[in-house]
């Protein structure tokens, strides 16, 4: 059975090679000012645009993103993220366009993964959706009696986010994130899912 001055080595041993990872985590994730665009799969959910409609509410999305590093494990951003239009359909048809964006400002948690270059991130904040909804198709619609939510709304809620990067250039990053802005129910709940490029000014 090992002695508690053995155990005691064993501990310094595990607690320098703990200190000596994250300081070179530190010493190869640079900080300061940064720019980053991202593009990819946008969705919205929760809106209701009239009485029995569906909605078509995929597509193209793109972000993006000013922000500080303060130090290697915190950050802050502002954001604009638009998304693809959404389609309220009824029996098939497209009743109403839906256009999204959304403001944002969030902190911005990290964790650096040794000195790979590689690092996990969570996002937490605010964001300001807006939606604008617009009638289609209007004689389909008086036909049959549809009353669509039209014009524009705007709600203020949380911003999520979760993702990793990839330093590639001691100033250039390749990331990988998913992020929500909450909206309400006539915004709608807003995600993106994209992959992007970040450029560091150091």
């Amino acid at each position: 059975m090992k002695s508690v001055k053995s155990w005691m080595q064993i501990l310094t041993g595990l607690t320098v090679v703990g200190v000596t990872t994250i300081a070179q985590a530190t010493a190869s994730m640079p900080v300061g000012w940064y720019v980053e665009g991202n593009i990819g799969t946008s969705r919205s959910s929760g809106v209701s645009y009239a009485a029995n409609t569906s909605t078509s509410n995929n597509g193209l999305g793109w972000n993006l993103n000013l922000g500080y590093k303060f130090i290697p494990y915190f950050g802050a951003e502002l954001g604009y993220t638009k998304y693809s239009d959404a389609y309220g359909k009824y029996q098939g048809t497209s009743v109403a366009d839906d256009s999204h964006y959304a403001l944002d400002i969030a902190g911005k948690g990290i964790f650096p993964l040794s000195d790979s270059g590689a690092e996990l991130f969570a996002k937490f904040g605010l964001a300001r959706a807006h939606s604008h909804v617009t009638e289609q198709n209007a004689s389909f619609v008086n036909s049959h009696g549809l009353v669509i939510n039209t014009g524009s709304h705007s709600a203020s809620s949380y911003y999520i986010g979760l993702g990793a990067e990839y330093a590639f250039m001691p100033n250039m990053l390749v990331n990988v994130q998913w992020a929500r802005a909450k909206g309400d129910s006539h915004t709608g709940r807003l995600d993106l899912y994209s992959v992007g490029l970040g450029y560091m000014f150091i």
